[in-house]
């Protein structure tokens, strides 16, 4: 068995990306950019943080490699682990191979979370650098094309409205914390526990 697996909100606590941009840059200018990018969002799409630190340091003045240091410093001290979260993916990675798929403005902060946990998946994905987001069911096709996996060898897990996505690809989903799926769990420490008895160690 396969798995793919959501970030925010099931592995981290979800962060309010704006609102850290609110405590960098003038509250007008983050809002004129939140309209224009959540209708962007509601597309299907993903807007780069590349992008954003471009248009922000623009309409501020900013320098362009401070801005967006700062602002990656900024979530990163915001990142906290779910409960459990090691136990996950290390009883998920016994049994097969793991990626996250993840709604993100920057890959960096999935990839600089799973290093500074010790953790290892087989892949990351992406929606800055897909460009698509989830629930879109192209992304979660993709998905599977770069895991090498079919939809009745894997298991979904998330926590949102947009990983019910899942469904509409064929993947069995499991939600945590969240109604909805195939299944749904209270927590991601129900779920370690789920996955030991789902799949025994031989």
């Amino acid at each position: 068995m396969n798995f793919l697996v959501s970030f925010w909100g099931l592995l981290v606590e979800r962060v309010d990306f704006w609102e850290v941009w609110r405590g960098l840059v003038p509250h007008e200018t983050v809002e004129k950019v939140v309209h224009v990018v959540s209708q962007i969002n509601s597309a299907g799409y993903e807007v780069p943080l590349r992008v954003l630190v471009r248009i922000f340091a623009r309409e501020t003045g900013a320098d362009t490699s401070a801005l967006g240091s700062e602002y990656v410093e900024r979530v990163k001290s915001l990142m906290k682990p779910r409960r459990c979260v090691g136990d996950f993916i290390t009883q998920l990675k016994k049994r097969g191979k793991v990626a996250v798929l993840s709604n993100t403005p920057c890959r960096c902060f999935v990839k600089e979370f799973l290093t500074e946990a010790g953790l290892e998946v087989d892949m990351v994905l992406t929606s800055d650098v897909l460009l698509r987001r989830k629930p879109h069911k192209s992304v979660f096709k993709y998905a599977l094309a770069k895991l090498g996996s079919r939809p009745h060898e894997t298991v979904y897990f998330g926590d949102g409205e947009e990983d019910l996505g899942a469904l509409a690809a064929g993947l069995f989903t499991v939600m945590v914390g969240y109604d909805g799926g195939h299944m749904s769990l209270p927590s991601l420490c129900e779920a370690v526990e789920w996955v030991s008895r789902q799949w025994p160690q031989i």
